[in-house]
């Protein structure tokens, strides 16, 4: 991705922040969730996160979590 692209997608972040507050205020909170996934889209986009390196990641973090309760 080009540095204008991706200039211009991180431009878009904020924007759609925007808008998920205001969807959510007014109590469409699943509108906001469907936001907020587009948003996380978006970073990973950027970040070069590909969907298998978010799922190692998310079984990492369940993992540990599973781990960290079992010890209390």
């Amino acid at each position: 991705m080009d540095e204008f692209s991706t200039h211009r997608l991180r431009n878009v972040i904020p924007v759609l922040t925007e808008q998920r507050n205001i969807v959510v205020s007014r109590g469409a909170s699943f509108a906001g969730h469907l936001i907020d996934l587009a948003i996380m889209q978006l970073r990973l986009t950027l970040n070069e996160i590909s969907e298998e390196e978010l799922s190692e990641f998310s079984n990492v973090l369940s993992v540990g979590l599973v781990s960290s309760e079992h010890s209390d």
